[in-house]
């Protein structure tokens, strides 16, 4: 027996993939290459010090493909590396070239983002900011879960992220 599928989730996926094409589409293009290459610039912007450890598991990155991946960013001239919380360590820097990448990745994410959203009316912009706050606030639960959510935000952007302040409900709660 065949059961109706809900529509919402239905278009919610459809939706998902064609914003998620043209973000990555946009990101890739300004950043050169595809990948995590984008990410990782505007996760160590947003954090700067992290390991390449760190950024391999908020990147879901292999130990090897985040190696590989701080090679690119080093050779780039995007990055540096300089000594870390430990001997063993060494903690990730964007070099001030990195900097002005990462501001034109989060340029051409808003550019996106703002004409996928601008047939909308007021009203629906409103509604889509209520649905995002909702569905994105129980999904971080602990930092590194924070830092994949929002790994191409512009935290510029939210005064009051949806995506922190569930993570701050979840510490408290546990």
């Amino acid at each position: 027996m065949n059961l109706p599928v809900e529509v919402g989730p239905n278009l919610l996926g459809a939706l998902t993939v064609f914003v998620n094409g043209r973000l990555r589409a946009a990101v890739t293009d300004r950043a050169g290459a595809g990948g995590a290459l984008a990410d990782a610039v505007i996760v160590i912007k947003d954090q700067p010090g992290v390991t390449a450890d760190w950024l391999g598991r908020v990147l879901e990155l292999s130990q090897p493909g985040a190696a590989h991946l701080v090679r690119r960013l080093l050779h780039l001239g995007w990055v540096e590396r300089r000594a870390g919380a430990d001997a063993r360590s060494r903690s990730l820097h964007l070099t001030s070239l990195g900097t002005n990448v990462a501001e034109e990745i989060l340029q051409a994410r808003h550019q996106v983002l703002a004409d996928v959203v601008e047939s909308l009316s007021t009203l629906q912009r409103e509604h889509l900011v209520d649905i995002a706050k909702t569905l994105l606030r129980p999904q971080a639960r602990d930092g590194e879960a924070l830092a994949r959510l929002c790994r191409l935000c512009d935290r510029s952007c939210c005064q009051e992220c949806p995506v922190h302040a569930g993570y701050l409900d979840h510490q408290t709660d546990h």
